[in-house]
């Protein structure tokens, strides 16, 4: 949940910043991307699919699938943030975050996607299958709705998927990596407290799931639920954190719990995963801003403007800039 401020409330005294509303706005705008999509081992990735959906508006943007050489580009966004989902079948789906410029090239896009871990194998003779997940032995019925889940969940019909998992976890309670794919299929749906409920349990099950602990400190955060958040986001290793989302919503958090000097740090930590992430230098402008800091404030809100000159923060900075002189 991304929020944003009300340019008043700096000029006449410090506010809480308000919830930014969620507007249909047109995602389409002059900026080139394109990308690669490999294995594990750099070998080329045909017919992944590449979603771009524009954080402004959380739905808005493209489909693309990657050619035989595994690559993909697209014509036509507009710059600022984009959240990007890459799944191919057989791999493990990765979710990344990037800042697009309608002024300048922007970079190739790289990514690696794992292998997806085999759940089931067929043991024993012909005449006889044993499906085990976990190495527990299931039923065939139990199979197939983990199988279906999957499929489901990859082409993103994430009510089936929920369903399916739902059946499958019948047999499998305490399955720790079906719990948390049923989280996924929850937040997908936009049901945050029970993907939230589900996570929880497979941090309960397994402790050193980060992909679990970052959907808790995730949900958290979004629910303005700040040491909960925190508590979180500290079992996940710094490295492990690619997606600077979750440092803005802890940024946003403490900002709008007045704590601007530990805002201020959360927005760095954003920017040293994306450097070119323009809300992130208008947000810790605004927690430098409440701190005082006018030279550096104002630093931030030059870099936002060099970067997003006609962004929907613009028309606020240059106030601002004017207000701080």
């Amino acid at each position: 949940m991304r929020v944003r401020s009300a340019v008043g409330f700096l000029v006449c005294g410090m506010a809480l910043v308000f919830a930014r509303p969620a507007f249909g706005q047109e995602w389409r705008g002059r900026a080139r991307v394109e990308g690669q999509v490999t294995d594990d081992k750099g070998q080329p990735i045909a017919g992944a699919t590449v979603s771009l959906r524009w954080t402004r508006s959380g739905q808005g943007g493209p489909d693309i699938k990657t050619d035989a050489k595994g690559r993909w580009v697209f014509f036509g966004l507009s710059g600022g943030g984009w959240n990007i989902e890459i799944q191919a079948p057989g791999f493990i789906p990765k979710k990344t975050g990037a800042d697009f410029s309608e002024v300048e090239r922007n970079p190739t896009i790289i990514t690696k996607l794992d292998p997806a871990p085999k759940e089931a194998a067929p043991a024993g003779p012909a005449t006889h299958e044993e499906f085990r997940v976990g190495g527990k032995t299931v039923s065939k019925e139990t199979m197939e709705a983990i199988e279906k889940g999957n499929a489901a969940f990859q082409e993103k019909k994430f009510a089936e998927a929920r369903e399916a998992y739902q059946v499958a976890l019948l047999e499998l309670p305490d399955s720790e990596p079906l719990i948390m794919r049923l989280s996924a299929a929850f937040e997908g749906e936009g049901n945050t407290e029970l993907a939230l409920k589900y996570a929880r349990q497979a941090t309960s099950l397994d402790a050193t799931d980060i992909h679990a602990w970052f959907l808790v400190a995730t949900i958290e955060l979004q629910n303005g639920n700040l040491e909960a958040g925190k508590a979180a986001l500290e079992k996940v290793p710094p490295e492990k954190v690619t997606n600077p989302e979750v440092y803005m919503n802890l940024g946003i958090v403490l900002f709008n719990k007045k704590k601007s000097a530990e805002a201020e740090v959360a927005f760095g930590k954003a920017l040293a995963i994306s450097p070119d992430l323009a809300d992130a230098y208008y947000y810790r402008g605004l927690a430098r801003l409440q701190q005082g800091h006018k030279a550096d404030a104002k630093a931030d809100f030059h870099k936002y403007l060099e970067l997003a000159p006609n962004g929907s923060e613009a028309k606020d900075v240059k106030e601002l800039l004017n207000a701080t002189r």
